[in-house]
């Protein structure tokens, strides 16, 4: 009996064990875990991996995984995530603790480099990881059972805890890396020029000067003709002849600058290789800008020694619209005299990719850098630069980034900036905002902002010919309206000179109408009673562009008028039109007509009024009184 027990438990341990094996085989294909380190979150950390700034450092992390691709995929992301955000966490707590101590801080602005690139796609999308996270956990059950469910549902809940804990401060965390990648501070300083004690001039011991008489050279008898014997000594001597110098004028020239650098000191001529390395640089800056060779500037900007010249060449890209890269590596690593010209040059390409170097550089301690960064982020036309640009660089201390600010704000063009533009421009009591004010107002280009100038034109008389000089530069239809409207307005012969200028510039030669009646419509066909397409009023301007083959009676009050129609583009006054002009037909005898056209010089233009007969050379206004004296005379 006891034998026959004994086997029965035999037989009993043999079928629990084969149950366990296969139970643990059903496991480990359910679920596995692996080993998890910093290079599974980015290859890029691999040499960070073990040091002090490696959250994993120490820890034995691991990944647990299942079977199915939908929550694998999710957990190896998440968990990529969650490591960066670690990672860059620990970064910014050591780099400060490291700055406190005074040690470098190498390592953590290498390892911020790679952040500042991963971190704003990983900060945007921790909200939609979070709601992921909680649809496949109560989705879980259907997919797994036992012990697998168990695994995949503490894996995602250790997942969702970190990233809870990651939400509120993620946004404080990538602000922190761009900080400590766009303060100069924290690069090594290795140009810094140490001052040497000056040394003490060496002892020049006195030597006795034993006076030697010269040995006396008596001529030739031949050389001597008529010698008197007296009691007095004669001495004769041969005087020596200067050796005559032969050769090219070049040699000469090299023969003379070598006995000048013999007669400089050290210290002279060290002054000296450096001008002369300068001159050679900008040299080289003029020349490849002026061939529009942005890759050679790019060279001089990250290669070239002398910081001078490399602040040059990225001017030079900055008006050549070229070298944003070359630009933002000299950001990044140059030093302060390069570092506004850097930004200055990427405020004027505007690019929207350098938005983060602009939103850094807000934060920067320079006030030059500051004003570049608020004008680029009114070009990226970005509404986050927007209202940084209406919160904080309108309300800055500084005039320079007040004005930067209120230009970047142009580039906007949305019509609700006009408002902020015309205040500044009358409000403000400094002269360097009042001009960045009108400067803006040209820029946005608007009718609306057009037709402020035009007003302050003479309401403050101080900045008008600042007003024509920037309603000038505008390339746009409007802005030549503005100058024929100001032209028939204005009776300062120097104004009126420089509007003819403008004019002439823009080659806005053609006829011009001027509206002369109060109220009426832009007319679709050469009709009275054909649809109207725009509101007109007195003083408009518009650009003829063509008049009807027959003429028509049309009543004018109460006189019968018979004439043709004239075709005029005008701008559009239709609320909500996307079209800033407008096309259509009015009788000519409503309308004045203003002629400009280039006469014979290159800089002779002129300007008339043919209604009235009047005409007035655009350069020479002086021209008009001769004439009228003229005729005055005759009659």
């Amino acid at each position: 009996m006891e034998i026959g027990y004994h086997k029965l438990r035999a037989g009993q341990d043999i079928i629990w064990k084969g149950v366990f094996c296969c139970l643990i085989l059903f496991l480990l294909q359910c679920s596995s875990a692996r080993p998890y380190q910093l290079t599974d979150a980015s290859p890029r950390f691999k040499e960070f991996q073990g040091t002090d700034i490696d959250p994993l450092k120490g820890k034995k992390s691991a990944v647990k995984l299942s079977n199915n691709k939908t929550y694998d995929d999710f957990i190896l992301t998440a968990k990529k995530n969650v490591t960066t955000l670690e990672f860059a966490d620990n970064v910014v707590m050591k780099a400060d603790a490291k700055r406190s101590l005074g040690e470098e801080i190498k390592a953590e602005m290498a390892a911020a480099a790679y952040l500042e690139e991963d971190l704003p796609e990983i900060v945007n999308s921790i909200q939609s990881l979070q709601k992921r996270n909680l649809e496949l956990m109560n989705t879980a059950p259907n997919y797994f059972d036992g012990p697998s469910l168990g695994r995949v549902s503490g894996e995602l809940g250790d997942i969702l805890k970190k990233l809870n804990e990651y939400a509120p401060k993620a946004q404080a965390i990538q602000t922190s890396v761009k900080n400590l990648r766009s303060d100069s501070n924290n690069y090594p300083k290795t140009n810094e020029t140490v001052v040497q004690e000056p040394k003490k001039d060496p002892e020049i011991q006195k030597t006795e000067v034993v006076e030697t008489k010269e040995p006396v050279i008596v001529a030739n008898q031949k050389d001597i003709k008529d010698v008197k014997s007296n009691k007095d000594e004669l001495q004769i001597k041969r005087l020596e002849r200067k050796a005559k110098v032969t050769g090219t004028a070049k040699d000469l020239f090299k023969e003379q600058i070598k006995q000048e650098e013999e007669v400089l000191t050290e210290e002279e001529k060290r002054d000296k290789e450096y001008t002369e390395q300068v001159r050679k640089g900008l040299v080289q800056v003029f020349q490849w800008e002026h061939f529009k060779k942005p890759k050679n500037l790019e060279k001089l900007l990250l290669t070239y020694p002398i910081p001078r010249v490399r602040s040059a060449a990225a001017l030079a890209l900055g008006r050549l619209k070229a070298g944003r890269g070359a630009l933002q590596t000299a950001i990044d690593k140059d030093g302060y005299q390069v570092r506004p010209a850097a930004y200055k040059a990427l405020a004027d390409i505007g690019d929207k990719k350098s938005l983060s170097y602009f939103i850094s550089g807000t934060k920067a301690e320079d006030p030059e850098v500051i004003a570049a960064s608020f004008e680029g982020l009114g070009k990226t036309k970005d509404p986050a630069g927007r209202e940084l640009i209406l919160t904080q660089g309108l309300n800055s201390e500084y005039v320079i980034i007040v004005a930067a600010s209120l230009r970047g704000l142009a580039y906007n063009r949305i019509p609700a900036d006009v408002e902020v533009m015309e205040k500044f421009l009358k409000s403000s009591e400094d002269e360097e905002i009042k001009e960045a004010a009108i400067e803006a107002l040209s820029i946005h280009g608007s009718k609306e902002g057009l037709r402020i100038l035009e007003t302050n034109v003479k309401e403050q008389p101080a900045l008008a010919l600042k007003i024509l000089d920037e309603i000038g530069k505008n390339p746009s239809l409007s802005a030549t309206f503005s100058l024929i409207r100001l032209n028939e307005s204005l009776e300062d012969e120097k104004l009126t000179k420089r509007i003819g200028e403008h004019l002439l510039r823009k080659k806005a030669f053609g006829r011009y109408a001027v509206i002369q009646i109060e109220d009426d419509f832009l007319r679709s066909e050469a009709n009275e009673r054909s649809k109207a397409v725009s509101y007109i009023k007195q003083n408009e301007i518009g650009l003829v562009i063509g008049e009807s083959k027959k003429e028509f009676a049309v009543r004018m009050g109460e006189n019968i008028v018979t004439d043709k129609y004239i075709n005029v583009k005008m701008e559009s006054t239709l609320p909500g039109s996307g079209n800033a002009y407008v096309s259509g037909w009015i009788f000519y005898p409503k309308l004045e007509i203003i002629e400009v056209k280039k006469l014979g010089g290159p800089d002779e233009g002129k300007y008339s009024n043919i209604n009235k007969g009047k005409h007035q050379n655009l350069f020479n206004p002086s021209e008009t009184e001769k004439r009228k004296s003229k005729k005055e005379e005759s009659n």
